[in-house]
């Protein structure tokens, strides 16, 4: 199977990742499952100075911001790096009520965070009441480390769960 970050979607196969028939295994996959949440939020613990609802927030605003885009192939395509920096007009504002119903967090805490955030120079006030990410906030120097922690978590993850048996490969589509 082609695996190259370079490959185009219809180059790559359409392999899946399926949970086999069998006995229930939902002590291990928890486990493997909640070791893996726990690394996720160290490293993310640390791009955000500590504070867990930063980040949560943070990334609520990165998501909702381009959403719009990542369900166009081409923007995919062209965005797919971290490294290509998605400048203010390719993103949707969002506001801070929309953001306190999707990650749970109440409205004032929320708004609190965003004002760090904005001081941070994590993200930005398009217009009135509309925040979006910060371009090139995403590029810094020292938010590499910990988005590298992520991919080899995740990796680790995946694979763990792969050598137990929880998921195994499937060249079969969908049922």
């Amino acid at each position: 199977m082609k695996t190259t970050s370079n490959s185009s979607a219809a180059e790559r196969r359409r392999a899946r990742v399926k949970r086999p028939d069998g006995p229930d295994q939902l002590r291990l996959f928890f486990y493997l499952f909640f070791n893996f949440i726990q690394r996720l939020d160290r490293a993310r613990r640390k791009a955000y100075a500590g504070d867990i609802e930063l980040a949560t927030i943070s990334e609520a605003i990165a998501l909702s911001a381009i959403e719009p885009g990542m369900r166009d192939a081409k923007f995919r395509e062209k965005f797919r790096s971290v490294q290509e920096v998605v400048g203010t007009d390719r993103q949707r504002g969002v506001n801070a009520l929309s953001i306190a119903a999707a990650t749970g967090i109440p409205r004032e805490t929320t708004r609190r965070k965003i004002r760090k955030l904005i001081e941070l120079g994590a993200i930005m006030e398009l217009r009135r009441g509309q925040y979006v990410m910060r371009p090139g906030f995403l590029q810094q120097k020292s938010l590499q480390a910990p988005f590298e922690q992520l991919i080899n978590d995740t990796a680790r993850f995946i694979n763990e769960s792969l050598d137990h048996g929880l998921f195994v490969w499937s060249e079969e589509p969908d049922k």
